[in-house]
């Protein structure tokens, strides 16, 4: 009989070890294994998996999925939309395992049907948290699902937002069905307040956990806005409200911001504007080969000198460097995230030959130093980008 222990959380991060272990009382046989297949919510196979029985057929085995869960993300909502909501599955994914045993039954080595136990269904989120961090997200869960009484946290470490009134900045919550709608209370410039809220739509959304994106773009409440608190309202058995985060409207400088949008840690976008000035370069790389000729190095009409040393290969590469103001010590800390981010998007809309659009870029720097005001003072940070696009000339 199989005994499987899993993961106490229901929500896991996919990119982090997602460990089961598993023993049985039959595992002293002779070629004994286990058998653990994995399978969608859609009861599809993902794969299927043998585990040997350990040297003491007591023990039990433990083996982590992680590498099974995490392959069918995909990264396109919230860092563009045109919905001011959205719920999806695109980057939350549901999860079973089948266990088995695998051992002879009359003289043939076979999957024993009969020993099969099913697991809880899990759902793995598109997370790649520090190592250090992953006690406190599954400790903090309730506060990123609604089962909290007093906190409904987005998936962003930002809770002092800087944008343009024409920013979209799109926030991302894990949904369970419990929120309701994000409330903004909006302060203008003249103090006067008015308040707004995005409604999820529908409610429940229609496949549950998901994650759920609001579109914030200031101008869309009004001119003239100086600040815009957020806050969540849920229901899980009672009505709840909490504040998580406040947007600060940028006054327009002067130079035109440059916006990113990078995958964070929890797998959802965040934002941030480099205010100072920018500066593109290209680079050019060039390979060519030495043609043999004859007779003369002029061509035939005397005028023209022969080209020995053609070019076969052309790549141009656009390169930035962005500023950013002056940083907060907690800026300086979340932006390490930016660094490292496996997907980034720079908003470029000050090109002379480029369509306004999200451009893939990547960072190039391979170290980050966190500054602190305590012994920087003021600082800020220099961040060099190239497109990840290539353009190649012709071959020659």
């Amino acid at each position: 009989m199989i005994t499987l222990v899993e993961p106490t959380n229901s929500i896991l991060p996919a990119f982090n070890r997602i460990n089961y272990t598993i023993s049985s009382d039959n595992a002293n046989l002779s070629g004994f294994k286990y058998v653990v297949k994995v399978f969608n919510t859609a009861n599809e196979l993902i794969t299927q998996a043998f585990y040997d029985s350990p040297a003491n057929p007591a023990d039990s085995v433990e083996f982590d999925v992680s590498k099974f869960v995490s392959v069918n993300f995909t990264y396109s909502s919230g860092f563009y939309q045109v919905a001011t909501q959205a719920s999806n599955t695109n980057v939350i994914k549901g999860y079973y395992l089948k266990c088995y045993e695998y051992y002879e039954v009359a003289g043939v080595f076979q999957i024993v049907s009969a020993s099969e136990v099913v697991s809880a269904t899990k759902y793995a989120l598109a997370a790649s948290l520090p190592l250090l961090e992953e006690n406190s997200f599954a400790a903090d869960l309730s506060k990123y699902n609604g089962v909290s009484n007093t906190s409904y946290l987005p998936l962003t470490e930002w809770t002092t937002i800087k944008s343009r009134e024409t920013d979209a900045t799109v926030l991302g919550f894990i949904n369970t069905g419990l929120l309701t709608n994000v409330e903004l209370l909006v302060t203008y410039a003249n103090a006067t307040t008015a308040t707004y809220t995005i409604a999820v739509s529908p409610n429940p959304p229609a496949v549950v956990p998901c994650v759920t994106y609001f579109q914030i773009t200031p101008l869309t409440y009004g001119g003239s806005i100086d600040n815009i608190q957020l806050f969540a309202n849920w229901n899980n058995g009672l009505a709840r409200r909490a504040k998580f985060a406040t947007i600060y409207i940028q006054a327009c400088g002067k130079f035109d911001p440059m916006r990113l949008a990078y995958l964070n840690k929890y797998g959802v976008y965040d934002f941030f504007n480099f205010d100072l000035v920018s500066k593109t370069s290209f680079s050019v790389e060039k390979k060519g080969y030495e043609r043999n000729y004859s007779g003369s190095i002029y061509e035939a009409d005397g005028i023209r000198v022969k080209n020995i040393n053609p070019i076969y290969y052309t790549k141009e590469t656009q390169s930035w460097k962005i500023i950013s103001d002056y940083l907060t010590d907690s800026q300086a800390e979340i932006l390490r995230e930016l660094y490292s981010s496996p997907l980034v998007y720079m908003n470029l809309v000050n090109d002379n030959y480029i369509t306004p659009s999200w451009i893939p870029a990547k960072p190039t720097a391979t170290t980050y130093e966190v500054k602190k005001t305590s012994v920087d003072k003021v600082f800020n940070i220099e961040l060099d980008l190239e497109f990840q696009l290539i353009n190649n000339r012709q071959v020659i």
